[in-house]
């Protein structure tokens, strides 16, 4: 038991900090995206991609990616994700 307790501590640890990685390189993306476009999905999607900074901030990584997805979806962009 103890040793699956182990196991999962270290698969979500590694978890966060994969996330961790992810989420200034999505923003950028969305933001390039965005860049200069005053429509409103633009507006939108930087309404939530300054959400997903905060979250990021906080440390939420995986709510923080999540909002990124969501921004992204807003404009109809398809985001990269780090291999």
């Amino acid at each position: 038991m103890k040793k699956i307790l182990m196991a999962l501590a270290l698969v979500l640890t590694t978890a966060g900090a994969a996330f961790a990685n992810q989420c200034p390189l999505l923003l950028k993306q969305i933001e390039d995206a965005t860049a200069g476009k005053m429509d409103d999905a633009s507006k939108k999607a930087v309404a939530l991609a300054a959400e997903s900074k905060a979250l990021h901030a906080a440390g939420k990584h995986a709510e923080s990616v999540q909002k990124a997805k969501d921004a992204a979806a807003a404009i109809k962009l398809e985001l990269k994700l780090k291999q």
